[in-house]
């Protein structure tokens, strides 16, 4: 498969989530369990909402990330329009892009930037309901 194939897009998208994921776990860890590396003032008390969005930004990322990948291994088989396949890859690119930075925005930030996350979880409700559309006619293969 190459980069024109229909589906690249969301595999590229998914695995650059995946490892920002992996990474933001990664730093996350650091700071945890009185690791070696102290927490961010805003994040030192565990069960605050500012530590419990970041831990939520990162398991989105990884999440829609492998999600993303399953998407654009799907998508050149279901028998829709390219134009209707182009909307489901870009709403789920923008949903894994745009879930994961509200939600740290959000921890680090402004705490407002969480009543932007019907954004990216309307981009998703729109790409996977165009997939699942598209699985109840697939291609025939030979």
């Amino acid at each position: 498969m190459n980069k024109g194939d229909t589906g690249h897009l969301n595999r590229a998208a998914g695995w650059i989530l995946f490892l920002v994921g992996i990474i933001g776990g990664m730093v996350m860890g650091m700071w945890s369990f009185d690791g070696p590396v102290p927490a961010p003032a805003a994040l030192a008390d565990y069960s605050s909402l500012p530590r419990r969005l970041t831990r939520l930004a990162h398991i989105a990322a990884m999440a829609l990330g492998i999600t993303n990948i399953l998407y654009g291994q799907e998508l050149p088989r279901v028998r829709l329009s390219r134009r209707i396949r182009h909307i489901g890859a870009w709403s789920m690119v923008a949903a894994g892009s745009l879930m994961p930075l509200f939600l740290t925005l959000a921890a680090f930030g402004d705490t407002r930037w969480k009543f932007a996350l019907p954004l990216p979880a309307t981009a998703s409700l729109v790409g996977v309901g165009i997939i699942v559309a598209g699985i109840w006619r697939p291609k025939e293969t030979v």
